[in-house]
């Protein structure tokens, strides 16, 4: 990393830009940057001063979410949908994205 410098009068000032990547994860971006705070408090750090934070938790973010659908799809095909009311077929999708939920924090977001 190379810092340039900007004249300003008699002044060599530092130029402070960031070349951070911005941000724009969502819920699984979140509660991996939760978790390496609490954590990873090293791993955190590292990923800050570097600039790589928020490549890092966007990456992240695409590949639960991805990962989130692809598990909801492969219960749907094991876990047919019950043929009751309305109410029967929330609680069998509900349980579906818990199940899947729970994987992609503990393969992901939490290794």
């Amino acid at each position: 990393m190379t810092i340039k410098y900007v004249q300003q009068g008699d002044y060599l000032l530092p130029e402070l830009v960031s070349s951070e990547v911005k941000s724009n994860y969502g819920k699984w971006g979140q509660l991996r940057k939760q978790y390496l705070k609490e954590n990873c408090e090293w791993q955190y750090n590292m990923l800050k001063m570097r600039g790589e934070l928020n490549r890092h938790l966007n990456e992240i973010d695409e590949t639960a979410k991805a990962m989130f659908d692809r598990i909801v799809e492969q219960l749907e095909k094991q876990n047919p949908p019950p043929p009751q009311g309305t109410m029967e077929w929330v609680k069998w999708q509900n349980k579906l994205r818990a199940i899947a939920d729970e994987q992609v924090l503990n393969d992901l977001i939490y290794n």
